[in-house]
């Protein structure tokens, strides 16, 4: 369970800190990368040009506030820009629906046929891909944090920047969907 732990609030954001805040989070900015890419190789890559980027930003880090927040929104924005890349290299017409869609992974994420967590994130079976496809990135998000992580609700909120009632009614409502999708067979939901 990733617990947030205060910075200091008197020199700002050290580089040393900045490292140890994100390797304490490193599985939340995961989550919210896969939720955004639904890829996890990618995501991967993704949290690492974020933590490059929020390396050289963090002068712009409000000591007090969450650390998961800020680097999440960084997450978030370099994922979104590694999905319209993508489109950009297929060749698909970037349109600013076709932007705002990242629904649709393109590879699997990490849990076994049975719908167990993987401890080596392997890889989700298709249907459970599938699934995972119809949801949107903070549903998905969200979803994540909580199954994959065991997170209280109040931390994917403060993780997301959205209410604890939003964190709530995103996990209910995707385990719903996953529900649905996989047929009532159990699953990752």
């Amino acid at each position: 369970m990733v617990q947030t732990t205060p910075v200091r609030a008197a020199e700002g954001l050290s580089a040393e800190e900045f490292a140890r805040l994100h390797t304490q989070h490193a599985p939340v900015l995961w989550c919210i990368a896969v939720g955004v890419t639904g890829d996890r190789e990618l995501a991967r890559d993704v949290v690492q040009e974020a933590a490059v980027i929020g390396l050289a930003k963090r002068s712009d880090f409000s000591v007090g506030t969450s650390f998961p927040h800020w680097m999440g929104q960084i997450v978030r924005f370099v994922a979104l820009n590694q999905a319209r890349r993508a489109r950009q290299r297929a060749g698909i017409s970037i349109t600013p629906e076709s932007a705002a869609d990242t629904s649709a992974p393109a590879e699997p994420l990490g849990v076994t046929r049975t719908g167990d967590v993987r401890v080596d994130e392997d890889a989700f079976d298709d249907a459970t891909t599938r699934a995972l496809r119809t949801l949107d990135e903070v549903a998905r998000s969200c979803l994540l944090m909580k199954t994959v992580l065991g997170m209280k609700y109040s931390t994917i909120a403060a993780a997301l920047g959205i209410p604890e009632n939003t964190a709530m009614s995103h996990v209910h409502r995707a385990r719903r969907r996953m529900r649905e999708m996989l047929g009532g067979r159990g699953g990752a939901a």
